[in-house]
């Protein structure tokens, strides 16, 4: 892996400045090539489940990864799945994928070391949010409700990079955020000119990701801005904010901000169904995190 050289704040300010972040981070941490053979295979037509499975032998670690999540409890099959062509034909192409990337994406950022959060309690956070976000869609009866985990799952991967290019204004910014208590996203504004959520969601852009992930990852803490993916982008604006008052793992965030009640308006939710929905997810959560996260 490369090594890990921070960036002066100056040179992050602003638009240009995300452009150099996001440069400085492709860097150091780049997808694996199998994610965009996968993505390949989707797009060609003659592709077959065998292709995929093909694709995903060559990584004994990544197959490993994948079949913790197939038999967690997000996906409650009758039967325990052993193996990668199991798994494919049973999860389907596209979702396979989408575990690919997150498993790459895991799997990147714990291999480098981040001293001002605690990664076990990151990956709770992203976990918790987005297995809620997916619960919200399927209470509020949302179609294609499975699309909602991956882009709650990765929405602060943004403030990762943070950490790791500006590490020194970021530790200002989390101790601002105890004294003054307000919001760590609001001081990134502040300082930068964006957020965390616009670095992740550029960050997965320029990775080539589908742009209902890398959309409502960039829109998480504005939903009513994003373009074609506002519900899953207000689920995981509801889903983040509810599993930080339940302080369920943290990104650094310490300031509770209140509920976006347009966002609620919009999924034809009210604030008191959010307990129901929490109570409903709360053991998948558990073993999803425990699963998936090898906890």
């Amino acid at each position: 892996m490369a090594s890990i050289n921070t960036i002066d704040i100056e040179k992050a300010r602003g638009s240009a400045g995300l452009d150099f972040l996001i440069n400085k981070i492709d860097k150091l941490v780049t997808l694996p090539e199998v994610y965009y053979r996968l993505e390949a295979a989707i797009e060609d037509p003659a592709s077959s489940s065998d292709d995929f499975s093909r694709l995903l032998s060559v990584d004994p670690d990544l197959c490993a990864r994948l079949l913790r999540m197939a038999n967690s409890a997000f996906y409650s099959f009758p039967a325990r799945i052993e193996t990668i062509d199991r798994a494919v034909s049973t999860i389907g192409l596209r979702q396979i994928t989408e575990l690919v990337l997150v498993t790459s994406v895991i799997e990147i950022f714990n291999n480098v070391p981040i001293e001002q959060v605690d990664m076990r309690s990151f990956w709770e956070h992203s976990v918790s949010v987005g297995v809620l976000s997916r619960a919200i869609a399927q209470f509020a009866g949302l179609p294609q409700s499975e699309r909602y985990y991956i882009p709650g799952l990765l929405h602060d991967i943004g403030r990762l990079a943070l950490y790791l290019k500006l590490p020194g204004m970021m530790g200002d910014l989390i101790q601002q955020v105890k004294l003054q208590e307000q919001s760590l996203t609001v001081l990134e504004m502040e300082q930068l000119g964006y957020s965390h959520a616009n670095v992740g969601g550029y960050l997965l852009e320029h990775w080539k990701v589908p742009q209902s992930i890398y959309e409502p990852v960039n829109f998480h803490h504005e939903p009513l801005f994003a373009h074609e993916f506002t519900p899953i982008s207000c689920a995981v604006n509801i889903a983040d904010i509810w599993v930080n008052h339940k302080k369920r793992g943290s990104s650094g965030e310490a300031y509770e901000i209140s509920m976006n009640t347009d966002a609620l308006q919009l999924l034809g939710l009210q604030i008191y169904d959010l307990e129901e929905i929490w109570a409903l997810a709360i053991d998948e959560i558990a073993d999803v995190i425990r699963q998936f996260l090898n906890h």
